[in-house]
């Protein structure tokens, strides 16, 4: 065998004896801890699983059956990373077996024992990859059975009746009640009554006070007035009237309650001081800022019994009370719940903004029927879950619409620029006429999509989700989904638009810096600054792109699939779109045309205005604005009056008499051009102005005056200024400037022809 073979074969073995070396002692225990975890989890997944077919016998609790899914979960989490990790060393070992490859007779005794190490180390790692499999296997059907006997346990018990209604009315009408309340309602007056009587004479006064002081600080203006920026003056009108007043003297009542040990009553006084305080909130948002409106007393008054049934779940009311009154009692506030959420369903269905209501409301009021009318029949369970899902429900959508359209108005207000009577909002927060607030919209979608995220967890908590379905949720939203062979992962969805939106918003802020701000203190011209500022924000709008696609899961292996599909399209059809683009690039790099150049294009001569990724869009003197493809600006002759500098020369045709001293004509004629301001002198780059006798015309001596000037942007202006004061020249020093004369020849036999054929009239007269 040569040397180099030899060397090179040797550091093969260096290469996987070095690795091996520093992590056989990890590797050995890692592979001890799993053994003996696959053992236990193993043995582990056998209890549970006798464990879940004894639900067949008993029912269990709900928190026996979410712990018993949580640890089937855990269990076949360690069992997937197991296979992540060992699968990663299966391929690292067939690796190197496959470098080294099988050792031939004469090999050394060190290639041999490789050989055999990595052998031993494929079947140790096989074997536990296996186990791991079957462990992860086993856990995942373990929890499918378990999760439908949950569900059919769950059903089971929603299905199952208990007494109507009408049978506990009518037990009660005849046998009384059966059995007296587990708790007793106790109430010590004193020293309650004394303390709420102090608290009352301290906080009347106070609130009487503070009313009438906001009363005549704030006045509220007339009904047909009301205008958004009244509105602060309307809500503190409505706290000041006799609100004020009727909330001290429920906060008194609370503490009296509370003094004496009555806590269940306490909690109702306590919600509806709530209700007292939040109220005018609710009228005001419910009536879009007006002082009253048709929806909003049943909107208050649903709020009021949300809050008392809040209050008395808290304070469990069924131990208080016996069995049959606290079922009455609850079947009594349902059909007040249902009647005043009709009420409010009418309301707002009448109004003009919600169309889409009146077109649903016999379905929503089918909705809210269902969860009292099943408990009205027995089916206590399926009515507690109906009734808090669907009320619950309702309740989340309305808040929701009430949060966007209290927070609309907020950002109209700030993206008001062109208004002249800026709103409060933006002269607090220090913005000015035309200046736009950065990121504006983008903070509208993050609130927005914050709503709904926050109206989804709100609906599982309404409609009592199991811990285990909110499990399979959480899978579905971070693990994902495949549709065939694609692995589509709504979170990583979610983030990456995120980011793609933050970065869109970055590009725009720096765009609007760069071109606004610091690119102007510096030397460069505006087609300069525009370049880079268009440069910048295809950038990072590339880079937002390709980050966006990366955190969305998309491997950038298969864009040679991608590429593959879009030169197809390219042949078909969008080569036009690809040459636009490819040449808008091309003028962003070499910038033969820049923003503000005087250029001719075929028919079309104006002023660049911008170059964008797939046109550049030229302003005539018409101002007409005209989209040129870049293609034709890269393909075809374009004349670029500005490209390498700004001097642009005028020319000045002039005709004078015949006779006329042609010396002093040019005399003049120079020094019109030279007492003009903007003429170019002296400049070695372009010559000093000249007059050039063109030739001898029909009617006159045809003079050029031709002369450059600084700016060819005043090229006509310049012009203009030149003829003006050729003719006040001409004028003083009498020098004429002739216009066309033509002599006409009759002949004479035409001319008597035609005065005889006009005396003797037409034929037949």
């Amino acid at each position: 065998m040569n040397a180099w073979p030899r060397l090179a074969y040797l550091a093969l073995l260096l290469w996987m004896l070095l690795p091996a070396v520093g992590h056989a002692e990890e590797a050995d225990a890692t592979d001890k801890e799993t053994a003996a975890w696959s053992a236990s989890a193993e043995a582990r997944l056998k209890q549970l699983d006798a464990e879940q077919r004894a639900w067949q016998q008993q029912s269990p609790e709900q928190k026996t059956m979410v712990n018993l899914l949580q640890e089937i979960e855990t269990i076949r989490d360690r069992a997937d990373n197991c296979v992540a990790g060992f699968s990663a060393r299966q391929t690292s070992v067939q690796e190197k077996l496959k470098a080294l490859g099988a050792p031939e007779d004469g090999a050394s005794s060190e290639i041999r024992n490789t050989y055999k190490e990595l052998q031993s180390q494929q079947q140790t790692v096989d074997g536990q990859l296996a186990l791991c499999r079957v462990l992860s296997l086993t856990a995942r059907d373990l929890k499918d059975a378990a999760s439908l006997q949950q569900r059919a346990i769950i059903s089971q018990q929603l299905l199952a009746r208990e007494r109507n209604i009408w049978q506990v009315f009518s037990d009660v009408v005849v046998n009384g009640f059966s059995a007296d309340s587990v708790r007793r309602l106790s109430f010590e007056p004193w020293p309650a009554l004394g303390a709420g009587i102090l608290l009352l004479a301290l906080l009347i006064p106070l609130a009487l006070v503070f009313a009438r002081v906001l009363r005549e600080r704030f006045p509220a203006p007339p009904e047909g007035e009301m205008t958004a920026p009244l509105r602060r003056t309307v809500l503190i009108d409505m706290y000041s009237k006799r609100r004020a007043p009727f909330m001290a003297v429920l906060l008194a009542m609370v503490v009296v309650l509370l003094i004496g040990g009555a806590a269940p009553l306490a909690g109702i006084a306590a919600s509806l001081l709530i209700s007292a305080a939040v109220a005018p909130l609710v009228q005001l948002f419910v009536c879009q800022g007006k002082l009253r409106c048709p929806q909003g007393m049943p909107a208050r008054l649903l709020m009021d019994l949300g809050l008392v049934a809040g209050a008395l779940m808290w304070f469990d009311l069924r131990h208080y009370l016996p069995e049959e009154a606290y079922l009455l009692l609850r079947a009594l506030f349902m059909f007040v719940l249902v009647l005043v959420s009709l009420w409010l369903l009418h309301r707002l269905s009448r109004r003009e903004d919600l169309e889409l209501l009146h077109n649903l409301r016999l379905p929503i009021a089918i909705a809210l029927l269902a969860g009292p009318a099943a408990h009205w029949l027995g089916y206590v369970n399926l009515g507690e879950v109906l009734t808090k899902g669907i009320f619950g429900s309702a309740a989340g959508l309305l808040l929701t619409w009430l949060l966007l359209s209290m927070i609309a108005p907020f950002f109209q207000a700030l993206g008001d620029v062109d208004n002249e009577a800026q709103s409060g909002l933006r002269h607090w927060l220090g913005y000015k006429s035309g200046d736009r607030v950065p990121g504006l919209s983008v903070t509208r979608w993050l609130i927005r999509i914050a709503t709904v995220v926050a109206l989804g967890y709100w609906l599982l908590f309404s409609w009592q989700v199991s811990p285990s379905s909110k499990a399979a949720i959480h899978d579905l939203v971070y693990d994902g989904f495949a549709i065939g062979e694609v692995t589509i992962v709504p979170a990583k969805l979610v983030l990456a638009l995120l980011a793609f939106l933050m970065l869109l918003t970055l590009a725009r802020w720096l765009q609007r810096q760069l071109g606004e701000r610091w690119l102007t203190k510096t030397r460069l011209d505006s087609g300069a600054r525009q370049s880079i500022v268009s440069l910048t924000s295809y950038t990072i709008i590339g880079v937002a792109i390709m980050l966006a696609l990366s955190m969305a899961g998309l491997k950038f292996q298969n864009l040679a699939i991608v590429a593959g599909a879009l030169s197809v399209g390219i042949g078909f059809g969008l080569q036009n779109i690809v040459n636009n683009f490819v040449s808008g690039l091309i003028l962003l790099f070499e910038r033969p045309v820049r923003p503000g150049d005087w250029v001719v294009v075929g028919g079309t001569e104006g002023y660049v205005r911008k170059i964008s990724i797939r046109y550049t869009l030229i302003q005539t003197f018409d101002r007409a604005d005209v989209l040129v493809p870049n293609s034709e600006l890269i393909s075809n002759q374009v004349t670029n009056l500005m490209l390498s500098d700004s001097f642009g020369r005028v020319t000045v045709p002039v005709g004078v008499a015949y006779g006329t001293d042609t010396r002093k004509v040019r005399e003049l004629l120079n020094k019109v051009a030279r007492e003009h301001p903007m003429a170019v002198l002296h400049d070695a780059r372009v010559s000093a102005p000249r007059v050039f006798f063109m030739g001898f015309g029909d009617s006159s001596l045809d003079f050029e005056l031709r002369f450059f000037i600084q700016d060819v942007d005043y090229k006509l202006s310049v012009r203009s200024d030149i003829l003006f004061a050729i003719d006040d020249a001409f004028r003083e020093a009498g020098i004429e400037i002739p216009f066309p004369q033509r002599v006409v020849h009759m002949e004479a036999q035409e001319t008597k022809v035609r005065s005889e054929s006009d005396t003797k009239g037409l034929p037949g007269e």
